[in-house]
């Protein structure tokens, strides 16, 4: 079936069967402008009930952009800002798939993972974890392990990835080799997609989540303004403990067996420190010690899981 793309009119060709609930995503031969391919939907028809995805993350910006995008693809879009709503969410909702921040506050993405997955009930929820990525220059490499979860990605990849990786995880990817399925005549519709416009969304959010920037402030402002910049200076320093042991899992499982962690990871943890120490204000650092807690607090979490 041949359809239009809706800014050079040139003739792209999809398979009708292809098309469930969810639309599916188009570029266009020609001008490669994507846009999406939806089911029309008839008067007084009633709707197909749309796939549900739990997204949890700290990040307001981040967590609206990521429902109006997935929205466009014919998801259902429940946020949750931190581990105790994820989980919630999770247990009244029953989303089949959830895509979960690695440092989301109130419990880290490896123990959403690890609830859910010794959960009876709610074990074949897939996850997908989300890592912001402190400093994207030295990881060239996946993680060794993702802690129980079905899938992983990186914040500056979404665009392109998540919503394959939501169709692959529940099922609805392309079915490659397999005949096709018979299915009634439908009229479809086309919806423009402004991908290059949320790509730049999402990389100014993933760069504006990695720096505590300095405020000016006056008067009544000044506690605010302090108050905000330790609340990013503890997602900062929950982040890049999280990057830590996500791309160093058998080091550090090795290292809390052994009782020697910290001599594995001293290499780790000194960029991690030099990295904080540029992003966050001298005034926040002064008597505060939220990378080191939150690397402990993260550490002491997975000695409990390990028995150690």
């Amino acid at each position: 079936m041949d359809i239009q793309c809706p800014r050079c009119k040139t003739s792209n060709t999809f398979h009708a069967d292809e098309i469930t609930q969810s639309a599916k995503s188009i570029i266009c031969n020609d001008c490669k402008m994507p846009f999406l391919i939806k089911p029309k939907q008839s008067v007084g028809q009633p709707r197909e009930a749309k796939d549900k995805v739990l997204v949890a993350n700290a990040n307001p910006d981040f967590c609206y952009a990521i429902k109006e995008f997935l929205a466009g693809h014919g998801f259902d879009v429940i946020l949750a800002k931190d581990g105790v709503e994820a989980l919630q969410f999770l247990e009244i909702e029953m989303p089949p798939i959830a895509l979960v921040d690695v440092a989301l506050p109130g419990m880290y993405g490896f123990e959403i993972c690890d609830f859910i997955k010794n959960s009876e009930k709610r074990k074949y929820i897939k996850i997908i974890l989300l890592a912001s990525v402190y400093d994207k220059t030295r990881y060239k490499r996946m993680p060794t392990s993702i802690y129980g979860a079905d899938d992983y990605m990186e914040m500056h990849h979404i665009p392109d990835q998540l919503v394959p990786k939501i169709r692959k995880l529940i099922g609805k990817g392309e079915q490659v080799g397999k005949p096709p399925v018979e299915t009634q005549p439908k009229e479809f519709e086309v919806v423009i997609m402004q991908e290059t416009g949320f790509s730049q969304k999402i990389k100014e959010i993933a760069d504006r989540d990695m720096k505590v920037t300095l405020r000016q402030a006056q008067g009544d402002n000044v506690m605010v303004s302090l108050s905000n910049q330790h609340e990013e200076a503890k997602r900062l320093a929950r982040i890049i403990a999280s990057d830590i042991i996500l791309y160093n899992q058998e080091a550090v499982e090795k290292g809390i067996r052994d009782g020697n962690l910290y001599e594995l990871l001293k290499d780790e943890i000194k960029e991690g420190l030099v990295y904080y120490a540029k992003r966050v204000p001298p005034d926040v650092r002064k008597n505060t010690a939220y990378l080191k807690n939150a690397f402990e607090e993260l550490i002491g979490k997975m000695k409990k899981e390990m028995g150690v």
